[in-house]
């Protein structure tokens, strides 16, 4: 349809053209199309750099005087949400329509912006699927196959990711490529159209709390302009719908936030439907949904937003003009600036942390001075004098409203029901050291770091310090390439520079039929990591390279699950780390071939969150444990911990809870407050402190962690030697995030990452996700030292 619906409109190229802006994961193109007048597709690039100027980020500073109010439209996000795509181009059509002369006068003061499929690979596998297994016509009865998606169905991309959730982060291609092209136009309203469940009516705004502070009285006040005017259609036709409930506006990497906080009117739109609708599909009502009628009511909602946008459009284009002034007079920040401090050791991270500012349009700087601030680590205010490789982040810049949602230490929650966690500030998640300033930086100056040129010498051999997640990827291209790698136990010295625990050494002469020398150049100057030449197989402060304990590290055969009762999302996280971060082989095993898998020939075996039901089959059971026990290691992640533990050789145990009361409550409760008594033992993801024993291999070249809790599951500490107690949550390490009164009674004092000796093999539990979303950098090193460190 899309092909078709693209010729067509070369028989209109004065008001519509469109651009490809990319290609998804398995190469389905990605587009945009861009309709307006005549008058205002002849000068498209003129508007985008008058746009621009308004933002601050073209330099000439031409702005139009008659510039059109922009409109995005995204469809598809979830591939398995098909009506947006259908809908997108029927309302491409009616707005290129000759015919419609209503249409053809508000596009005299609006341009519109489709992105008909922003997930090509999902809609897909699920359009594949259903074509495959339709007859002559739709069965609508909810039990019948056509209603029910096997796994892991067509809403996530190919990597089985949410690109509803990565608009910020942008680990999948698909987001990297769109984001280039929002962020090069920054529209002024911003639409994502999406399904919700068949028995659910529309959604539309104004948007439910909580509603981040920093959106502004105009962001709040035309949301609901727009749901006013469509309400009045709505009701004119006897549709009904909701708004004002479940769909919040705070997580900062959705289809409506991060706009919001890049300047737009941010809207999500929702129309009952998902995968199980098909084409067709009986409601509790008995009425039948269908793909038409879920069409035909989000083409209703892009040809309101149109004409209620056209009606506005001169205010809509001066209080975007306003965000952005206020952006740059800093009134959007509630810290001048954020510094995050340089440390040697944590150079990868900060590397990492300035890509992902470079990818969103964020400016950074280096600064010298004295601050005041509010140092991330202790909450308390505190002087710091900048060195020269801090990097800061002012809070007056053109997305100075996204640089306070990220970086802020913590964020006000006016109302606790929220749809997503409610914490990502990025010192935390990438484990850094900053402080939010309270003082005004001036002289600020262009920041980069050295580029990393390794000049290596023949030389006896070589060390790699082992200080962040890029030593780890150097670490998998030289086992790849059959490079025999030691590894040091002991912090050492080596021409006065310090190597911490976990660092690696090669010799030449064990590596003779490698060219260790250009090898070693060309993945560390990929992955900036240094690498440093030895002279003597003597090491100051560490065990010799001829000993048996400086240890030769094995390129591990490694195993997953991926099917039925593994959830998706989490075997995308696995997956996509391996492929694209780590760059690492991994196999993926459907559950139902798991008698299949050639134990003799795997090393490591990573559980992430789901079901496994050959732990209830004790043959299958009694297999498993016996390979453990020969040497296997097993990774297990979140609830995959808590079935392990109930194995009869694991002695890790779930806290048990103090169940005496110090007062009765009362057994009267407001059934209308039953929403929010549910909260006082929820959290849906809130950042702690972890403390750990930095001498385990788990934690090696980390110096400080920070973990997203999603549940109240903690387990005791081991005992006796039984395990090793690796992290750890105490008292008071909540830093950020919402968590219910009573559940936060209980987090504290428990064992969240620990090991376990299982006769010759080992098992490490992992009880919080170190890979959520591929965005919480820090835990990508402790996924890399559970592959390769852990014995």
């Amino acid at each position: 349809m899309l092909q078709i619906t693209i010729a067509s409109l070369e028989l209109a190229p004065d008001r519509v053209k469109y651009e490809q802006y990319g290609e998804s994961v398995e190469g389905r193109p990605l587009y945009v199309f861009f309709v307006s007048s005549t008058k205002n597709i002849a000068r498209l690039e003129q508007i985008r750099k008058s746009n621009m100027s308004i933002v601050g980020e073209e330099r000439d500073g031409f702005i139009l005087e008659d510039m059109p109010a922009i409109i995005w439209m995204s469809n598809n996000a979830h591939g398995n949400e098909t009506s947006s795509m259908e809908a997108s181009m029927m309302t491409l059509y009616e707005l290129v329509n000759p015919k419609n002369s209503k249409m053809q006068a508000q596009l005299e003061n609006t341009l519109v912006i489709i992105d008909p499929c922003l997930n090509p690979d999902g809609t897909e596998r699920y359009n594949n699927w259903q074509n495959g297994i339709l007859g002559v016509k739709y069965n609508p009865n909810l039990y019948a196959r056509e209603h029910a998606e096997p796994w892991p169905g067509g809403r996530y991309n190919h990597y089985y990711f949410d690109l509803n959730r990565d608009w910020a982060w942008q680990t999948q291609v698909e987001s990297v490529q769109r984001m280039k092209i929002y962020n090069s136009w920054l529209p002024h309203i911003h639409v994502d159209f999406h399904e919700q469940g068949i028995n659910a009516p529309y959604y539309f705004p104004p948007a439910a709390e909580p509603l981040h502070e920093v959106i502004t009285p105009w962001q709040r006040e035309f949301q609901a302009v727009i749901g006013k005017h469509n309400a009045k259609y709505f009701d004119e036709k006897g549709w009904l719908y909701f708004t004002k409930e479940r769909f919040d506006l705070f997580y900062p990497s959705y289809g409506d936030t991060y706009p919001i906080y890049s300047g737009a009117i941010g809207m999500t739109y929702e129309k009952a439907g998902n995968g199980s609708a098909g084409l067709g599909v009986y409601t509790n009502e008995k009425d039948t949904l269908t793909l038409v009628d879920r069409a035909i009511q989000h083409h209703a909602s892009g040809v309101n937003l149109v004409e209620v946008v056209s009606q506005n459009a001169h205010r809509v284009v001066e209080e975007f003009k306003k965000f952005f002034r206020q952006a740059q007079e800093g009134e959007l920040s509630s810290f001048h600036s954020y510094v995050i401090k340089y440390e040697a050791a944590n150079e990868g991270k900060l590397r990492a942390l300035m890509e992902l500012l470079d990818k969103n349009k964020i400016k950074y700087y280096a600064a010298e001075g004295v601050f005041k601030g509010v140092d991330y680590s202790t909450k308390k205010t505190v002087s710091y004098v900048a060195r020269e490789k801090d990097v800061v982040i002012p809070g007056n810049q053109p997305k100075a409203a996204l640089v306070r949602v990220l970086f802020e230490p913590e964020a006000k929650l006016v109302d606790s029901v929220t749809y997503d966690i409610t914490a990502w500030s990025l010192p935390y998640v990438y484990g850094l050291e900053g402080i939010a300033l309270q003082t005004k930086v001036s002289s600020m100056k262009p920041y980069s770091l050295e580029r990393v040129d390794n000049n290596l010498s023949e030389s006896y051999g070589y060390a790699i310090k082992w200080d962040g997640f890029s030593s780890a990827q150097v670490l998998a291209a030289l086992l790849q390439h059959d490079v025999i790698v030691k590894r040091s136990e002991y912090a050492f010295k080596l021409n006065g520079e310090d190597f911490p625990r976990g660092s690696l050494l090669l010799l030449s002469s064990n590596n003779k039929k490698t060219d260790l020398k250009k090898l070693l150049k060309e993945v560390g100057d990929k992955y900036a990591v240094k690498i440093h030449s030895i002279s003597s197989g003597i090491i100051e402060g560490a065990k010799d390279l001829g000993s048996s304990d400086v240890k030769t590290l094995k390129a591990p055969k490694v195993v997953m699950l991926a099917g039925e009762e593994i959830r998706a999302l989490n075997v995308g996280e696995v997956w996509h780390y391996f492929d694209h971060q780590l760059q690492y082989p991994i196999t993926l095993v459907n559950p139902k071939d798991f008698a299949r898998i050639k134990w003799e020939e795997v090393d490591v075996f990573i559980m992430p969150n789901g079901n496994y039901s050959f732990l209830k089959d004790k043959g299958l059971a009694e297999g498993f444990a016996a390979w453990v026990r020969k040497g296997g290691k097993v990774i297990a992640l979140e609830g995959a911990v808590r079935q392990l533990a109930t194995q009869p050789w694991s002695r890790l145990k779930p806290v048990k809870q103090d169940s005496t009361q110090k007062s009765q409550d009362s057994p009267l409760k407001a059934y209308s407050d039953r929403e929010r008594e549910s909260l006082k033992s929820y959290t849906a993801g809130a950042i702690y402190k972890v403390d750990f024993d930095a001498t385990h291999p788990l934690m090696y070249g980390i110096s400080r962690y920070y973990t997203l809790r999603q549940s109240g599951t903690l387990y005791d500490y081991f005992k006796d030697g039984s395990g090793w107690n690796v992290g750890y949550i105490k008292e008071g390490a909540l830093m950020s995030g919402f968590v219910g009164y009573q559940l936060s009674k209980k987090i504290k004092n428990g064992l969240i990452f620990g090991t376990e000796s299982v006769g010759a093999g080992t098992i490490i539990y992992l009880t919080d996700n170190v890979l959520f979303r591929n965005f919480w950098e820090s835990g990508k090193q402790i996924m890399a030292n559970a592959i390769f460190q852990v014995d």
